[in-house]
């Protein structure tokens, strides 16, 4: 027996059958006690993470619709805003010209006033003046006539007023 490699006797393969039996139960006991029980534990870690994937993909899900429901209440919320100020923008404009009416308005009255004083106070100058020239030509000719009769003084004064242009002094 010698001859050979290594030698193969019957203790050998009892020993090797003792092993192997040995192992397939420690193999046993042990799949009983620890395998089973990793097992479970990472089946229920992969329930666990798979759930997790879940309720994260939801929420997400979630979330872009609440982003878009907030996008959507946003861009109201400036359609909004934009027709506030453009309803204040033309309320200004028309309180502006309403304003400037009433502006415009005033000043047609002042400057109707002012014109209807002008008159009035040109006519009194005339009148003042008219007077003034009667007392002068009556002086005047008071110098001249012994007698002064008044309806002659009157038409001494129309006269006296045609030569000098009477119409500059009739204005």
């Amino acid at each position: 027996m010698e001859d050979r490699l290594f030698g193969l006797d019957v203790q050998l393969l009892f020993d090797a059958f003792v092993l192997f039996v040995v192992i397939m139960i420690m193999y046993a006991i042990m799949s009983r006690l620890f395998f089973k029980p990793v097992r479970a534990f990472l089946e229920q870690r992969k329930q666990a993470v798979a759930a997790d994937r879940d309720e994260a993909q939801q929420l997400q899900e979630a979330a872009e619709v609440s982003k878009a429901a907030y996008e959507e209440k946003l861009k109201a919320v400036h359609k909004e805003a934009e027709e506030i100020l453009s309803a204040s923008r033309k309320a200004a404009m028309k309180q502006q010209d309403a304003i400037i009416d009433q502006a415009k308005s005033e000043a047609s009255a002042i400057m109707e006033q002012a014109d209807r004083e002008t008159v009035s106070e040109k006519q009194r100058i005339k009148a003042d003046v008219r007077k003034e020239m009667c007392g002068l030509a009556l002086a005047m000719t008071g110098r001249f006539a012994d007698h002064a009769d008044p309806q002659r003084g009157e038409a001494l004064l129309e006269e006296a007023l045609k030569e000098m242009g009477g119409e500059a002094w009739l204005n």
